[in-house]
């Protein structure tokens, strides 16, 4: 009896754990990006806001349509390989939602992709802006905060890829994440 309650516990536990993995091999659906435009004609995402932190006379609209179409535009060709042709990130994709980003990183693995994604909000403390993940997903499988340490170098390699990106929007005053968009602004703060 005990070893047939065993023989089941450890069936149920293996039928468990092949589900998750079924769901975190399924690729996340993507964020629609804003349709490719002729290049020279098409508005230029870190020129806006470094003109945006220059002037400080205004509030800048980055609707998730256009970000998304940068994103997938400027960094597959910033990345490169960093794990030779059999595994590579192929696009990013941010989903906006009021007061956090849902950031999709895709990799092509062996010619099939899979997504990973990772759940951020940007909070003004003082002087400086603070980034803090508050959980994720690998496929369809959401993960609590401390699963998603695994894709921290993977992170890193996407935030050294939009350093410029990076530091031009935290020089905004103020970043608003809304529905479908990001509001910059850039004008001084009266003390």
């Amino acid at each position: 009896m005990k070893r047939t309650l065993f023989l089941i516990l450890r069936l149920v536990l293996l039928s468990a754990l092949g589900g998750a993995a079924w769901v975190a091999h399924r690729p996340e659906p993507l964020p629609t990006a804003a349709p490719l435009v002729e290049k020279g004609k098409a508005p230029d995402l870190l020129d806006d806001l470094r003109q945006a932190s220059i002037k400080r006379a205004g509030i800048l609209e980055v609707k998730e349509a256009d970000l998304n179409r940068y994103l997938s535009s400027i960094l597959p060709g910033r990345l490169g390989s960093t794990l030779e042709s059999w595994m590579k990130i192929v696009d990013a994709r941010a989903d906006l939602e009021p007061g956090k980003a849902r950031i999709i990183l895709v990799w092509n693995i062996l010619g099939h992709p899979r997504t990973a994604s990772v759940d951020l909000v940007v909070q003004r403390v003082g002087d400086h802006f603070h980034v803090e993940m508050l959980g994720g997903a690998l496929g369809h499988l959401g993960l609590p905060r401390g699963f998603m340490r695994p894709l921290e170098p993977t992170l890193r390699v996407v935030a050294d890829a939009l350093d410029p990106e990076i530091r031009a929007l935290f020089q905004m005053t103020q970043i608003t994440v809304a529905k479908d968009k990001l509001v910059l602004d850039s004008r001084f703060t009266s003390t």
